[in-house]
């Protein structure tokens, strides 16, 4: 999926948990010190529907009005997760949370073997499974590719 069809999917979400597209419109414009118009209406309503219909792109500060309006910064949480540094910390994270999960299926297959309730061939793929995902943490802790 397409950065600009991604960060559009985040805000059809914000603009519906901020009431629809009238109330998303007025928070932004309060935010920015847009004022309403004379019926207390925001003049920009058309250009956010063109916005969610994928016609125009979202300005980075509207997004952050948004996201502070709604109180959860979406957009900016995905757009740092692409920063290097964040990048290999959340790969290391998804290691250990596999390698965790893997081990611990593995711990209970064996465990199950030991206690007569399970069979050889599930303990038995249950420890390769866990052996890879180990070798795959390794591997992403010394900075390879697994």
């Amino acid at each position: 999926m397409s950065d600009r069809v991604m960060i559009n999917q985040f805000m059809h979400a914000l603009v519906s948990r901020a009431g629809g597209v009238e109330n998303a419109a007025r928070f932004v414009d309060a935010r920015l010190g847009i004022p309403l118009d004379s019926s207390g209406f925001s003049t920009r309503k058309g250009t956010f529907s063109k916005r969610l219909a994928g016609h125009l792109d979202w300005p980075l500060v509207e997004i952050m009005a948004l996201e502070d309006a709604v109180g959860d910064p979406v957009v900016r949480r995905w757009l740092a997760r692409s920063l290097p540094e964040t990048t290999e910390a959340i790969d290391l994270m998804r290691c250990v949370s596999e390698t965790a999960r893997e081990v611990g299926e593995a711990v209970g297959a064996v465990a199950d073997l030991a206690s007569g309730r399970g069979d050889r061939a599930r303990a038995r793929k249950e420890v390769h499974e866990a052996r890879g995902a180990i070798d795959r943490l390794a591997a992403a802790v010394d900075g390879e590719e697994a």
